[in-house]
């Protein structure tokens, strides 16, 4: 796949195949290889463990906390923006009557479907996948026609997306879920801050190997309080956490305290009415 996005999508997959296949997996996605593809699983395989855990740990602990996440929500609407090559709505025990939609690029998906031919599946929801691109600003209306309906609570996952978003992107986007979200919609991202973005950039310009990030995939969004956007936008925000933190470790984060900084798994809600407010069960994110 020519496209920088898709790339990444494959390198997220083959993180995910290979945390599949451990013994102590955090997850499992059967999905993950077909996916990746069998070159850049060999790739992967390759490398030394050591190598692979650095590659990996990151995205293996983010995917297990947005996993939890997102079964805590109890929203019957789920939306994944900038979707890659996710697989919650095959793997996730989702309640009945629940709703995915996965939005990304047109080519992402169509990449995302061919690599799944052939492969059995069997969501636990209603699955739409939805053409859109997020710089774009008529997405939401891709969004309605696919019969999303902003009257019920949703949750909103950006997984591994805003860091590559411009500012100006992220800042509309984060708007325009605020206008489609009722009261009780919940909303999750990682961010990355300015300094891992410029040391991340930096080393980019240095290396091209696939398991490590798409080359050319380079980070445009980096802050470092990503909770001032969320409140800024009506957003009442849960939770912040570092990998490393309590419910973002799981045995798994090894890495020095101040790379550890550079990341934020936030969580936010929709404040409900003053009148019928109550503070949620799963405040902690």
């Amino acid at each position: 796949m020519d496209s920088d996005v898709a790339s990444t999508a494959r390198v997220t997959a083959a993180l995910r195949a290979g945390e599949t296949a451990r013994a102590n997996a955090l997850f499992q996605d059967p999905w993950a290889a077909a996916l990746a593809g069998p070159d850049l699983l060999a790739t992967f395989a390759a490398q030394p463990p050591a190598t692979q855990d650095r590659a990996s740990r990151y995205t293996i602990i983010r995917t297990r906390v947005f996993d939890d996440w997102l079964l805590s929500t109890g929203s019957p609407q789920v939306v994944l923006l900038g979707a890659g090559f996710d697989t919650r709505a095959f793997r996730l025990g989702w309640p009945t009557g629940f709703q995915v939609w996965e939005l990304d690029h047109a080519k992402v998906l169509d990449a995302k479907e061919a690599a799944m031919t052939g492969v059995p599946t069997r969501s636990g929801c209603t699955r739409r996948a939805v053409a859109a691109d997020l710089a774009d600003e008529e997405w939401p209306t891709a969004l309605m026609t696919a019969e999303f309906r902003p009257e019920v609570p949703t949750a909103w996952l950006a997984e591994g997306v805003l860091p590559y978003l411009q500012p100006h992107t992220v800042e509309t986007l984060v708007r325009l879920v605020s206008g489609l979200s009722a009261s009780g919609s919940r909303f999750a991202a990682d961010f990355v801050s300015t300094g891992f973005m410029a040391a991340r950039n930096a080393y980019l310009a240095t290396v091209n190997q696939p398991i490590n990030s798409a080359r050319g995939a380079v980070f445009c969004f980096g802050t470092n309080d990503p909770a001032a956007l969320l409140t800024h936008h009506g957003w009442g925000v849960t939770s912040v956490k570092h990998p490393g933190d309590h419910d973002a470790d799981f045995g798994r984060w090894v890495g020095p305290q101040n790379m550890a900084a550079g990341f934020f798994f936030v969580m936010a809600v929709r404040p409900l009415p003053a009148s019928s407010y109550e503070p949620s069960s799963d405040a902690s994110g």
